[in-house]
C-alpha cells in the first residue's frame, strides 16, 4: 500500500491498525475482522505479515495490519502474531468483552481513516501533468538579480493582467506548474492563490543560493546545510507557503533540492550529497515547529538527474536508482552520512518523502531502464518526473506514453514537461526545450527587482521534427482549444483604460473586442451593466468598422471615434447601467504588480495637498497593498470623490472598491470618497499632524474659517504694497545704500489653507513671487 496515491486512504486505514495494539503479559492477541461480513476473534497465521517490511516488531504486543481484498472498501485485517498461533483460550465474557472493545475500536477508525460511508468506491488518483515554468523575461543572453518568476515582480508575466502564464497553462491542459529558484524575501502568496483559482498544483523548489551561491553556502560548511536552509524556509512559510497556519491549498509538494547529484558537490560524492538533503530536510521540520505549523505538512522531494552513480553502492549501472537507494539508507542511518538529526528522520522518510527525477530520455526507455526496478526495489515511495521531454522524438506520443504508464503504476504519480518558453539566456542546446518563443508585441513593460523588461507574446516553437510543442502537449494533456495567434494581439481585458488601449483594441476591427473594453471601462468608472445588448450596440458605435460618416466634422469611414467622446458618453451614465462612483472608495486593484502599485503611491504622494503620506495610519503600513489603499483613497476624496478614470486609475493600479475588492482590505486604510481632515496650521515645529473627522463636523470649522478671510486678503494687500514701496525704491537713486533692518536672509511668505473650501485653496494658491509680479 502506498502513501499519496488514489490507495492513500487504505494507507491511512494501515497506519491506524500498524499503531493499535492490545497488551498481553504472555500472549498475543490476533484479529481477523471482515468489514462487509462478520467480526471473528481468532488466531490468523502471520508469517505472511510478519515478513511485511512495513510492520514494525513490537514485544509483548498485537501490531494490527491491513491488506485488502478487490472488492470496494472491503478489508481484511490481520494480526502480526510473532510467536503463538495458537487457539487463544480465555472465558467467553472476555472473549466477548474484548471482541466487542475490538469490533468498536476498529470500525470507528475505520469510519475516521476513510471519512466515507461503507460501499462508496475509490476516487481515481490524479496523474500529475504539469509544466515546469522558468521564464526568463529577455531574447537574448541576460542577466537578473533573482531568478524568483512566482514573486509579484514576476506579475506581468504570470497574472491575469499581464502575459497569463498560469492562464494559459491550464487551457494546454496541465493541472500542475513546476517551479524553481526564489527569493524567500519576496512574498508568494498571489501567484498561490491565482494558481487555487485556475484549479492548479504548485510544486515549487528551494533557491540554490544557500546551497551553492552565497558566500555562507553548504560546501563552507561541508555540506550541512541546516543553518543556511533553516531561515531561508522559515521566510517562505511566512511569505505565503502558509496560510492561516497551514501549507497554502495550491502546494502539492516541494523539491528540497534540484539534481544535488551534479552540484552538492556532484555524482562523485553521494555521501556530501546526502549529508546536505538531509541537514536541510532537518532544517525545514524545524522551521515548521517553530511556525507552529497546523494541519498535514505536504511531501517533500529531491529530483535527481537521470545519471548513473557508480559510486552509490547498489545500482552502480541503473539511472537515478543508486542515487535514491543512498539517500534512503542515509534517512534510515544518518551515521552513515556523518550527520545528526534534530528530527526523526525515518518516520519523515516513511510518511512524506517522494523521489523525483529528471530525464530527456524517450518514453520507451522508461519502464525497462527505471520503472521496473524501481517497483520493486520502492514498493511504498511514490515516484515524480520532474523535467520531461525528449527533443529528438515524437513530443505527443512520448507524452501519451508516460502518462499511460502512470495511470498503470501505483507509484508513477505523473510528469512535468520541460518547459514552458525557450530559455535565450542559456543558449546552445538548452533553448531546444522550449515550448513557447518570445514574439515581437509586448504585452506589457515592467520592472523585474530593478531591471526593465518586456513581457513578450508567446509565439508557439516547434520540435526537430517539425512538430509544434503546445499543440502536441495540448493533445497529449487534453486541453481545450487555443488561438495562439490571440496570444500576439492587444487583449481588452488587459489593457489600460486610456487613449492607447482604446486604439490597440479599436484598430483590430473586431466588435466584440470592443464591447469587453467598454464594459471594463464603465465598470471602472462606477458602473455596472445591465442591458447587454444595448452595451453592444453602443460598443458598435466605437467600433472602427461600424463608423459612418454623418458631416464633416465627424469620422470619415475607417476612422475612430476618439477616446474622449466614449468617455464623455459614458459620463453622462447611460441607462443601460447602473451607477455608483459617488459612493465606493478608491483603492488599490490587487490584480497590479507591486513595483507599478509602489510608483503609483509616489505620484499621488507628490499630489496629495490635504496630508503627507508619511501620515499614512500605522496599521496600513504592513504592505504596500494598505499604504496604496490610504493614499489612493485621499487624492480621490480630495478630488471631490468624482472621476474615477482621472483620480482612481494610475495606470491600472487603482480601482474603486466593490464588496469582494474591499474584503482583501483593512477597514482602516479604506478612505469613503466624502473625507476630509481636520485643518491645523503649521507653526515653527512643523506639522502638527491631520486627523480624519466626519464631514458634518467640518462645516463649523470650515464657517468659522471664513471669518479670517478678510485677515487672509488684507495680508496679501499689504503684501502687495510692500512689493510697490521695494520696487520705487529700487528705482530711485539714494545718496548711500539703504541698510536692511532686519537679517539679510531672504524673507520667505508662506500662505498655509485653513479650510478645504475649494474657492478659499484657488484663492490661496497664488504665490508671494507671482503677486509681487504683478504688482510690479
Amino acid at each position: 500500500m502506498e502513501r499519496g496515491s488514489g490507495d492513500g486512504v487504505k494507507w491511512k486505514v494501515f497506519q491506524v491498525f500498524q499503531v493499535l495494539s492490545i497488551q498481553h503479559q504472555e500472549e498475543e492477541l490476533c484479529a481477523f475482522c471482515s468489514l462487509d461480513l462478520s467480526l471473528t476473534l481468532c488466531v490468523f497465521p502471520s508469517p505472511h505479515y510478519r515478513s511485511n517490511p512495513l510492520i514494525p516488531p513490537a514485544p509483548a504486543a498485537v501490531t494490527l495490519a491491513a491488506a485488502f481484498v478487490d472488492r470496494p472498501w472491503t478489508g481484511v485485517f490481520a494480526a502480526a502474531c510473532r510467536r503463538d498461533q495458537s487457539m487463544l483460550t480465555l472465558p467467553n465474557e472476555s472473549k466477548v468483552a474484548v471482541m466487542a472493545r475490538l469490533a468498536g475500536v476498529l470500525l470507528a477508525f475505520v469510519r475516521l481513516a476513510l471519512g466515507e460511508p461503507s460501499g462508496t468506491p475509490p476516487q481515481p488518483r490524479e496523474v500529475v501533468k504539469g509544466i515546469s515554468y522558468g521564464p526568463m523575461p529577455c531574447k537574448e543572453p541576460c542577466w537578473v538579480s533573482q531568478d524568483d518568476f512566482f514573486s509579484q515582480s514576476a506579475k506581468p508575466m504570470w497574472g491575469a493582467r499581464g502575459r497569463g502564464d498560469l492562464e494559459v497553462i491550464r487551457q494546454l491542459g496541465a493541472n500542475a506548474v513546476r517551479l524553481y529558484g526564489n527569493n524567500p524575501e519576496n512574498t508568494h502568496r498571489d501567484f498561490l492563490d491565482e494558481a487555487e483559482e485556475l484549479g492548479l498544483r504548485v510544486i515549487p523548489g528551494l533557491s540554490d543560493y544557500d546551497f551553492i551561491q552565497s558566500p555562507e553556502n553548504c560546501l563552507t560548511t561541508d555540506f550541512n546545510c541546516y543553518a543556511q536552509v533553516k531561515k531561508s524556509y522559515r521566510e517562505l512559510l511566512q511569505k505565503g507557503f502558509l496560510r492561516e497556519g497551514r501549507y497554502h491549498p495550491a502546494l502539492r509538494e516541494l523539491i528540497v533540492i534540484n539534481e544535488p547529484d551534479l552540484k552538492l558537490p556532484g555524482m562523485h560524492a553521494p555521501v556530501s550529497f546526502c549529508r546536505g538533503i538531509l541537514s536541510a530536510v532537518d532544517a525545514m521540520l524545524d522551521a515548521e515547529k517553530s511556525m507552529n505549523l497546523t494541519g498535514p505538512g505536504i511531501n517533500f522531494t529531491v529530483a535527481f538527474s537521470f545519471g548513473v552513480c557508480s559510486t552509490c553502492g547498489n545500482y552502480t549501472s541503473s539511472p537515478a536508482l543508486g542515487q535514491m537507494t543512498m539517500l534512503r539508507a542515509a534517512f534510515r542511518n544518518a551515521s552513515l552520512v556523518g550527520y545528526v538529526p534534530k528530527n526523526n528522520l525515518t518516520k519523515f522518510y516513511d510518511e512524506r518523502f517522494h523521489n523525483s527525477f529528471n530525464t530527456a530520455n524517450p518514453a520507451f526507455h522508461l519502464q525497462e531502464m527505471f520503472l521496473s526496478k524501481y517497483e520493486k526495489e520502492f514498493p511504498h515511495t511514490p515516484v515524480m518526473i520532474q523535467e520531461y521531454h525528449n527533443p529528438h522524438g515524437d513530443v505527443e506520443k512520448d507524452l501519451r506514453d508516460v502518462l499511460q504508464m502512470a495511470q498503470g503504476s501505483k507509484l508513477l504519480n505523473g510528469v512535468n514537461f520541460f518547459e514552458f518558453h525557450v530559455r535565450y539566456d542559456k543558449g546552445g542546446s538548452e533553448m531546444d526545450f522550449g515550448m513557447f518563443q518570445l514574439g515581437d508585441f509586448a504585452v506589457q513593460d515592467f520592472d523585474y527587482f530593478g531591471d526593465s523588461f518586456k513581457a513578450w507574446c508567446l509565439v508557439p516553437a516547434k520540435s526537430k521534427a517539425g512538430e509544434v510543442l503546445p499543440t502536441a502537449l495540448m493533445a497529449a494533456y487534453g486541453g481545450k482549444e487555443l488561438d495562439f495567434a490571440e496570444l500576439c494581439l492587444p487583449d481588452p481585458r488587459k489593457v489600460t483604460l486610456t487613449a492607447q488601449g482604446y486604439r490597440s483594441i479599436a484598430e483590430q476591427r473586431r466588435p466584440e473586442k470592443m464591447q469587453i473594453f467598454v464594459e471594463r471601462l464603465v465598470t471602472h468608472m462606477g458602473g455596472k451593466v445591465s442591458d447587454a445588448a444595448a452595451l453592444r450596440t453602443f460598443a458598435q458605435s466605437f467600433d472602427r468598422r461600424s463608423i459612418a460618416t454623418v458631416n464633416a466634422s465627424s469620422p470619415g469611414p475607417g476612422q475612430l471615434r476618439p477616446f474622449s467622446a466614449l468617455v464623455a458618453e459614458l459620463r453622462r451614465h447611460p441607462s443601460w447601467a447602473g451607477w455608483s462612483e459617488s459612493t465606493a472608495s478608491c483603492i488599490a486593484d490587487r490584480r497590479s504588480h507591486e513595483p507599478a502599485v509602489g510608483s503609483a503611491v509616489g505620484d499621488a504622494c507628490r499630489h496629495l495637498e490635504i496630508i503627507q503620506c508619511h501620515e499614512v495610519p500605522s496599521e496600513c503600513k504592513s504592505n504596500i497593498w494598505g499604504v496604496a489603499d490610504y493614499v489612493f483613497g485621499v487624492y480621490y476624496a480630495q478630488h471631490g470623490g468624482k472621476s474615477p478614470l482621472e483620480h482612481c486609475y494610475f495606470n491600472g493600479s487603482a480601482r474603486l472598491g466593490d464588496g469582494e475588492a474591499l474584503a482583501e482590505t483593512k477597514s482602516a486604510c479604506v478612505v469613503p470618497p466624502t473625507w476630509r481632515p481636520k485643518r491645523r496650521l503649521q507653526s515653527d515645529h512643523g506639522d502638527m499632524g491631520f486627523e480624519a473627522q466626519p464631514l458634518e463636523l467640518l462645516e463649523e470649522e470650515e464657517e468659522a474659517a471664513w471669518l479670517l478671510v478678510p485677515a487672509l486678503l488684507a495680508g496679501v494687500a499689504a503684501t502687495g504694497t510692500m512689493g510697490a514701496l521695494m520696487s520705487w525704491c529700487r528705482s530711485a537713486e539714494p545718496p548711500e545704500p539703504l541698510a536692511s533692518p532686519i537679517s539679510e536672509k531672504p524673507i520667505t511668505i508662506q500662505v498655509i489653507p485653513v479650510a478645504s473650501h475649494q474657492s478659499l485653496s484657488s484663492m490661496v494658491s497664488v504665490s508671494s513671487t507671482d503677486l509681487l509680479a504683478q504688482t510690479e
